[in-house]
């Protein structure tokens, strides 16, 4: 016993050592025991919360806004500052007329819906938000479930089900389509971010060896802001059999008010059109659009949706009010694309790296995890909250702060930040 918790110490090799590498380490040392693990990432965690470097927990006492009192876990200190991790990308979980929606359902509705869509869980709210889903995607139809996050990893497991089936996915794709089709038991493999000659030789040595072939990736990718080329993609549907799969959870309500693949055209092409309503409609859940056939098929094979309890009748009130407003409202949608733009101006000026994304996601690279972690600390304690993205939701050499443009964020904020990364860049040699 000993020697394993000498072995757990010497895993703290530095403040800015990261909790996903932690397994890793364990296991190289021979440490395989999840209970010992878990000693050691609280060992780790304990450490970089007494250096004020952990920044996973800090949490807004007022809600979500542009700007508010954040409490950081590290030091368990508040302060007034400008917020930027939140996905909220139009602000309307303050608007008056979604706020006022959300109240009426509640007091017609009630709070839950108590069981799964199948067991009866579902009301008029959620037939009507299925129905607007459907003609908005561009779909037969569309199918409900609880969170985002459980639409994909219900329908991506549901539906590549088995040997028969073979997924090509993008590298950057988020977690919950990763976590769909390994639960699925079926054959995967990457390709190269966005790049798709890499994606045809794949399907050129492989879609003849299966039955059923996906390609699967996001319109907009979560961590940088950049788009899928969905037409050169759907083009390779000419030459190969595969059904396409979409995930346009940071699209859905910004391009077009059904994503990038109804503002490009291209939505006859995709099979599956899926996205969020916890980010540009300021809610919760997810949707699957699709043929009526394999919705019927998904209401039996998506776990997800059989057996978890729906997302509940307020939930479903605030989507439809939010998707009202996003219709009535463009210039609403236009002011974020031009706040984006200032923003993405702003800091390349100061020399930082914000990559090749055009979206309201705005990443600065920062590519060190020792720097980033100590930035992170000083910035909030100039009043500027945001997210340090490590490993494993990154590579290592592509650790980043994460700017998420809001409608509700004014000229004077996002000053406000760009002079204070300018400052810290400089003091930690960044640019």
């Amino acid at each position: 016993m000993d020697a394993i918790n000498t072995s757990i110490t010497q895993l703290q090799l530095a403040d800015t050592d990261q909790i996903g590498l932690i397994r890793k380490r364990c296991t190289d040392q021979g440490i395989v025991s999840v209970s010992e693990i878990a000693e050691a990432c609280e060992a780790l965690r304990q450490k970089q919360v007494a250096a004020g470097l952990w920044c996973y927990e800090n949490y807004t006492e007022s809600g979500s806004h542009s700007e508010g009192l954040v409490k950081s876990a590290a030091s368990s200190a508040s302060r007034h500052s400008v917020i930027w991790p939140i996905n909220h990308y139009l602000g309307l979980n303050r608007h008056p007329e979604v706020i006022q929606a959300t109240i009426q359902a509640l007091q017609k509705y009630g709070t839950g819906c108590g069981t799964s869509a199948m067991s009866g869980g579902h009301n008029q709210l959620h037939k009507d938000l299925e129905h607007r889903l459907a003609h908005i995607l561009r779909k037969e139809t569309a199918i409900l479930f609880p969170t985002g996050y459980s639409a994909n990893l219900g329908a991506i497991s549901g539906l590549t089900k088995g040997s028969d089936s073979f997924v090509l996915f993008d590298r950057e794709c988020h977690a919950s389509i990763i976590d769909g089709f390994r639960l699925s038991g079926c054959k995967f493999l990457p390709f190269r971010h966005n790049d798709m000659a890499d994606l045809e030789e794949k399907l050129r040595n492989h879609s003849q060896n299966y039955a059923n072939v996906f390609v699967i990736v996001e319109s907009v990718y979560s961590m940088s802001g950049k788009e899928a080329p969905l037409r050169e993609i759907v083009q390779l549907k000419q030459r190969y059999p595969f059904y396409f799969f979409v995930d346009e959870a940071h699209a859905f309500g910004l391009y077009d008010v059904g994503g990038l693949c109804r503002k490009l055209g291209v939505s006859d092409e995709v099979d599956f059109v899926m996205t969020t309503f916890s980010k540009s409609t300021a809610s919760i859940g997810g949707v699957v659009a699709t043929s009526r056939a394999f919705k019927s098929m998904l209401q039996v094979e998506a776990s997800s949706h059989v057996f978890q309890a729906t997302l509940t009748p307020p939930d479903a009130a605030t989507i439809l009010a939010a998707l009202d407003v996003i219709e009535k409202t463009p210039e609403l949608v236009q002011s974020l694309w031009d706040k984006t733009a200032y923003l993405r101006q702003a800091f390349a000026q100061h020399g930082f790296d914000t990559g090749k994304g055009v979206s309201p996601i705005v990443p600065v690279y920062i590519r060190d995890s020792a720097t980033l972690l100590q930035m992170g600390r000083e910035m909030f304690k100039h009043g500027i909250f945001t997210t340090a993205i490590t490993f494993p939701a990154v590579k290592h050499s592509e650790v980043r702060f994460r700017f998420i443009v809001n409608a509700s964020h004014t000229y004077e904020q996002m000053d406000q930040t760009v002079a204070v990364m300018a400052e810290l860049g400089k003091k930690f040699g960044v640019i």
